[in-house]
């Protein structure tokens, strides 16, 4: 017990290390990265660009990213996070002044995505509202379109000459 006897140097030195230690982990910088969240309300089916969004930090794997520009799947409050997995299966997805058919898809596909279809009197923009594969590996989708381009969706659907492209 000799070393009681003398000033605790080493307990203090000790001691003093564990309240250094403790100090750089609380106020150490937290690890972010910028996220979009809504400038202001955006409707099912617009575009969320960088003119529509704040970028604000946010904790690193609090959000999924997500890549701009993007077509918005559910209506966006300002000051929401735009989230790139935002649910588009509810009865609200198909934007107003839509219209929605059922395409056959390719397996890429995914619900929220926008894409473009092609037939012989022209090409729309399109945004799928939910996918399903089929009992015998086809693919189908629900894809919204432009009300002024439903009806040549429609007839190019009825005789197979419509094709659905994704973008990338």
């Amino acid at each position: 017990m000799f070393w009681l006897s003398r000033p605790p140097y080493i307990r203090w030195a000790l001691t003093g290390l564990v309240v250094l230690v403790g100090l750089l982990v609380e106020f150490r910088p937290a690890q972010t990265v910028a996220h979009p969240f809504a400038a202001e309300t955006i409707g099912v089916g617009e575009t969320v660009d960088e003119s529509r969004v704040i970028w604000r930090d946010v904790p690193v794997d609090l959000l999924a990213p997500v890549m701009l520009p993007a077509t918005a799947t559910r209506r966006i409050e300002p000051g929401e996070p735009v989230l790139g997995g935002a649910p588009a299966g509810d009865p609200g997805a198909i934007p107003a002044g839509w219209w929605a058919i059922e395409l056959g898809v390719p397996a890429g596909a995914t619900t929220g995505m926008a894409v473009k279809l092609v037939s012989d009197t022209g090409a729309t923009d399109g945004l799928v509202i939910e996918t399903r594969d089929g009992d015998f590996g086809e693919r189908t989708g629900l894809v919204a379109v432009p009300a002024d381009s439903a009806e040549l969706v429609a007839r190019a659907s009825l005789d197979g000459s419509v094709a659905v492209l994704l973008g990338g």
